[in-house]
């Protein structure tokens, strides 16, 4: 599962605690503030998580006495069969199949205000009438759909003869790459009565296994290559969506046009499959770049990057790029603008350490306030050059990685030593910060060394805490300058 979904997951297990009526709110607030204009990174991964929370949950009779909420229901039902084929990042290369999810409110509001005005607003009502059961309600927004395709259908073949519709059809959907997803929004509509079905039948979560070996998704999509061959993109879509390891998705590929050459996958009608593919790098690396930017968790950043090392190594070993100058180029492209990222974040390494385990500056009352912030710059830092120890070849810096890697480990090796050398001679509030700087390099230490080598620091700041106990009780007597202090029992031996 990737980052993303790592974290829908945890959204999704937490709006489980919440009463529908509670996660419907909160969807309205959030739909609100992306109306605003909202450029919160996270919102539409939240807003996406919580509608399909609510559309999972069975609330009938919450439904049915809240026209408010069946209200807002309606533009999600509306659209229920193109969410497994959307996206909360915005690809740098258009991908079929693949649908950019803020292009959903700009197609509704289009819908409601030129299209079908007075269909949906007869929708709406009846989601406001408690005497329309949701059985009812479901069959109205089924039937607004198949008009949709109809006025949609209409408003694309018009564009295509008259350049000022166009014009005006680029604009309602701000830009090229709007009219793109309303095309591939209009052909999941059109298609839903087989796509649907089809789709029911493979099965939710697909591991490699299903790709690689076993017969009957290969069975399933073949005879759908047959039947509807100009769709296949939107099957590929929805099977890396499903799928455990998306990088399979190219060894499936070869699979369903018999053979294992590259460059005849390429031209097979199979090659959105491998398509697919290089757009879920593309994901990933874009994904990786807003978790950097604006993502406070130190940890999202490295595991979007773990993320598309691992799928990147997968492809690298099922399919030879190199014979094919397009995908080549595409997955070069990726690894090469996260590249530049992982160099940046390496530079900057030692001194995340270095500021990291400062020991916390007293208050004049005597307390401190530990600098949480600079602790997660080096978590990030710290993870990311591990990460890229793992992968070499996939970010192609092992000379920068080396030197990055001596410096972070001479940086963490020499201030956890003084920390803990120091430690036994602090007392009051001055010791209490200074434990909180040894945590910080014994958490920084577990990242970069391991567990075991943390067990063994997690002891000596034990000991070393005991030590400072036994000098404030005259246990031990105090050290000269510039040696350690010493235990009553070796005071006489030289």
């Amino acid at each position: 599962m990737t980052a993303s979904g790592v974290i829908a997951h945890k959204i999704q297990s937490y709006l489980s605690g919440l009463s529908p009526r509670a996660v419907a709110s909160l969807v309205r607030k959030l739909e609100s503030a992306r109306a605003a204009g909202s450029q919160d990174p996270h919102l539409d991964l939240i807003l996406a998580a919580s509608a399909k929370f609510l559309r999972a949950t069975e609330v009938k009779e919450t439904l049915s006495h809240d026209g408010t909420l069946r209200r807002d229901q309606v533009q999600r039902l509306f659209f229920e069969p193109i969410e497994e084929f959307l996206i909360n990042e915005n690809l740098p290369n258009r991908q079929e199949g693949r649908i950019y999810r803020p292009i959903l409110p700009r197609i509704w509001t289009w819908l409601t205000r030129d299209l079908l005005p007075g269909d949906v607003k007869t929708v709406l009502a009846a989601a406001e009438n408690s005497s329309v059961t949701d059985d009812r309600l479901h069959a109205l927004v089924q039937a607004l759909r198949a008009r949709s395709v109809d006025a949609i259908g209409t408003a694309l073949h018009g564009q295509n003869a008259s350049d000022k519709e166009r014009r005006r059809i680029v604009m309602e959907m701000g830009g090229e790459r709007g009219l793109s997803e309303l095309r591939d929004t209009f052909k999941i509509l059109e298609a839903e009565k087989w796509l649907v079905p089809f789709l029911k039948t493979v099965p939710k979560s697909l591991n490699h296994n299903r790709f690689k070996g076993d017969m009957d998704v290969l069975k399933l999509v073949s005879c759908c290559a047959e039947r509807y061959p100009d769709h296949l993109a939107l099957v590929a879509a929805a099977l890396l969506e499903r799928s455990e390891q998306p990088a399979a998705l190219c060894r499936f590929a070869g699979r369903l046009a018999h053979t294992d050459d590259p460059r005849v996958i390429a031209e097979s009608k199979f090659a959105p499959f491998v398509d697919v593919v290089l757009s879920e790098a593309e994901r990933l690396n874009v994904l990786a770049l807003n978790h950097r930017q604006n993502n406070p968790d130190p940890v999202a950043f490295s595991q979007a990057l773990t993320d598309f090392h691992q799928l990147v190594h997968q492809v690298e070993l099922d399919i030879d790029l190199t014979q094919t100058l397009a995908w080549r180029k595409r997955l070069s492209g990726s690894k090469r603008a996260l590249s530049d990222v992982v160099a940046r974040e390496l530079s900057g390494a030692p001194g995340a350490v270095r500021r990291a385990l400062q020991v916390p500056m007293l208050d004049p009352d005597g307390s401190f306030q530990e600098d949480q912030d600079t602790i997660d710059d080096a978590v990030r830092a710290l993870r990311v050059v591990v990460m890229v120890k793992q992968a070499p070849d996939t970010f192609a810096m092992n000379e920068m990685g080396k030197r990055t890697r001596q410096a972070v480990e001479q940086t963490l090796e020499i201030m956890t030593r003084s920390l803990l050398n120091d430690l036994p001679m602090t007392s009051g509030g001055q010791r209490e910060a200074h434990v909180s700087a040894v945590d910080a390099a014994i958490m920084l230490s577990e990242i970069f060394y391991g567990s075991d080598f943390a067990a063994q620091l997690r002891r000596r700041r034990h000991n070393a805490l005991r030590q400072a106990d036994d000098l404030q009780s005259g246990a031990i007597l105090p050290a000269k300058s510039g040696q350690p202090a010493r235990h009553p029992a070796f005071a006489a031996r030289p």
